[in-house]
């Protein structure tokens, strides 16, 4: 069937008879492309079968048809999903720089046995489909924290010292920003003193990385001058236990990749070496063949002349 939707006269007549028609009004079908991509995985490949379309709109903007071509006997439950995620792929294949995305076309061909009665878009997925579309659909909720006064962050009882932290940490002066935090938001740090301080740890293990070394004291300073001594040595313990982890899981991936680099570099010696053998044992069979005695052979091949003599055999 793909071979038969690839033939262009063919591929035209199946664009004309099956695209939608506020698509197909977009469209030019004069020129159509096939491109060699596939986004259907191997394990699925006896299923399905995929064919991509690449057509120009009428204003030059390149534009795709998708055709998942359905060769099973039940219909595939989930085939909405997988084309969501062939066509993302194909968008993120489509991206590199350009601001905008392709427009694409899904299309399924199902020539199974039993009606066809799988969900027709990803919504029908969901337990709440109108909802999966208003949250998936529609735009992301955007918490532009530039845009919020201090005041309005200031009110919320925990988040406070995290957004305002947040919002400001691109301020030079970071030691002045926590004095800040301290000051400006005492309801939350009661808050998160009841919760161990998950959030002032979390916050100082932030900031602490965007410090110059010499000013990391300071800020342990400014944390003493408003917390205990036992307080602050816990915050600062944590802290140092991350910049450990985060050391030990940085050695361990240097470790893999070492040894990623030394397992590639002694898989090509031994195909050189094996290569070499081979080139050197066809060499001392040739000559072998011409009447050349055996030390000379040896000499010339470096083979050892037991070797050599084992290829008269």
């Amino acid at each position: 069937m793909k071979k038969i939707l690839t033939d262009q006269l063919a591929a035209q007549e199946f664009l004309e008879h099956y695209l939608p028609a506020d698509f197909k009004a977009l469209v030019d079908l004069s020129q159509i492309t096939i491109e060699k991509e596939s986004f259907v995985e191997d394990n699925l490949k006896r299923k399905l079968t995929d064919l991509l379309y690449s057509v120009k709109t009428k204003n030059q903007k390149k534009a795709f048809v998708y055709v998942l071509i359905e060769a099973q006997v039940i219909p595939d439950h989930w085939m909405a999903l997988r084309l969501w995620k062939y066509m993302l792929l194909l968008c993120e294949r489509n991206r590199k720089n350009k601001n905008s995305l392709p427009l694409i076309c899904p299309i399924v061909i199902y020539h199974g046995s039993k009606p066809y009665h799988a969900p027709r878009n990803i919504w029908q997925l969901f337990s709440n489909p109108e909802q999966a579309q208003k949250l998936m659909g529609e735009e992301y909720q955007l918490i532009d924290l530039q845009s919020m006064s201090d005041d309005a962050i200031l009110q919320k009882k925990h988040l406070a010292m995290f957004e305002y932290l947040l919002k400001h940490i691109h301020k030079r002066d970071i030691l002045k920003l926590w004095e800040n935090v301290f000051t400006h938001c005492q309801h939350a740090l009661l808050v998160d003193k009841e919760k161990g301080y998950i959030c002032i740890k979390a916050l100082v293990w932030y900031s602490d990385a965007k410090l110059p070394e010499e000013k990391q004291a300071a800020l342990e300073r400014v944390i003493s001058s408003h917390l205990s001594k036992e307080e602050t040595a816990t915050i600062m313990r944590t802290i140092a236990q991350k910049y450990i982890e985060e050391g030990r899981q940085q050695g361990v991936m240097q470790g893999m990749e070492k040894g990623m680099e030394q397992g590639i570099m002694q898989g090509m010696e031994k195909g050189m070496e094996k290569g070499k053998m081979e080139r050197n044992l066809e060499i001392a069979k040739a000559m072998l063949a011409n009447g050349v005695e055996v030390s000379f052979i040896a000499q010339i091949t470096g083979l050892d002349t037991a070797c050599i003599a084992s290829l008269q055999l």
